[in-house]
């Protein structure tokens, strides 16, 4: 069943500009365990769980030009439709006849939001041209592409995909495989638990208080890890890198920058394989440590006995290994 609404319709004109606006809202029967898809031209994406089985979706577009008729020419080519498959639903405004251009001439704003709710339990697909997607209290499988704008995802259970061409990124109590890229942006993922893959190709990235191994690289900012119960991995071309490593330490530490320092702090009486090597910097630590020393930029050996390993090179900066203690920590 197919169900094109085009409703609402409101439409002001003035000498100088024209401002074209429309309003869809639709409530379909779902049920737990289905799909959303939202798929659309450009615009931001809001998704969430409802309080009942119902599928609710409001839809809100306007264009603002000095050419009015051209901007009625763009709202009856790419329709907004919501249509029901099963226990899938659809939500879609894409352009149908894309070989035929339309040349905006002037001035000419965009903007639209598709606020969607759905059962606690159901999977995401959500695509946008350009724009936002904010994704809250799902459980179930996500995927999100935006080719310009903020991932932002709270409270979510389930796989994790998401990737922006050039927009920040911010995960909060997700839990389950995550795997996030922007093109552009910084990286923030905090109170999770499960496993992390994250990427920028500019920006810093964020991650504490983490249940799981996490795997972050950057083509160019800071890295910072805190309470980290997992494998952690982190690689940037350029920042520093700083660590603070749960007690006792989870996993296998291993962190390079090529430009920037990096500082990580241990609880005391942490057992750690060490190797640090800073091509341009000194290598110090503050605990008690047996092996060897190559002048003062390199260490290779062992902190209370040995354990976990902890390998840390930079390019063009220091390191350094403090202790703090477990019971401040724990607070």
């Amino acid at each position: 069943m197919i169900l094109r609404t085009l409703l609402l319709l409101a439409l002001a004109t003035t000498t100088a500009s024209a401002l074209s606006e429309e309003n869809v809202n639709q409530t379909l029967d779902g049920a737990p365990g289905g799909r959303i898809i939202v798929d659309v031209d450009f615009g931001t994406i809001d998704v969430s769980s409802g309080s009942d089985d119902k599928v609710t979706v409001s839809v809100r577009r306007k264009i603002d030009s000095d050419n009015e008729a051209q901007e009625k020419e763009y709202l009856a080519s790419a329709p907004v439709t919501v249509s029901k498959e099963g226990n899938t639903f659809t939500v879609r405004a894409r352009r149908q006849n894309k070989n035929k251009d339309l040349n905006w001439s002037g001035r000419c704003t965009m903007d639209a939001r598709y606020t969607v709710r759905v059962p606690k339990t159901f999977n995401s697909e959500l695509r946008t041209g350009g724009g936002t997607i904010m994704v809250d209290e799902l459980t179930g499988t996500m995927s999100a592409d935006t080719s310009g704008g903020k991932l932002k995802f709270t409270n979510l259970k389930g796989p994790t995909g998401a990737t922006t061409s050039g927009g920040s990124i911010e995960l909060k109590g997700c839990d389950g495989p995550l795997k996030v890229d922007t093109s552009g942006g910084r990286i923030e993922a905090i109170d999770g638990t499960g496993s992390l893959e994250a990427r920028t190709s500019g920006g810093s990235i964020v991650v504490r208080n983490f249940g799981g191994d996490a795997k972050v690289e950057t083509s160019g900012g800071r890295l910072a890890f805190e309470n980290i119960n997992g494998k952690i991995f982190g690689r940037t071309s350029g920042g520093s890198i700083s660590a603070k490593l749960k007690s006792p330490v989870p996993g296998d530490v291993d962190l390079e920058t090529s430009a920037g320092s990096i500082d990580v702090q241990v609880p005391s009486d942490a057992g750690l394989d060490i190797e640090a090597e800073a091509s341009s910097g000194r290598v110090t630590s503050e605990l008690p440590f047996t092996g060897t020393r190559t002048d003062r930029d390199s260490m290779k050996g062992k902190i209370n006995g040995g354990g976990k390993s902890l390998v840390l090179r930079s390019g063009a900066g220091s390191i350094t290994i403090k202790p703090f203690s477990p019971e401040v920590a724990a607070r």
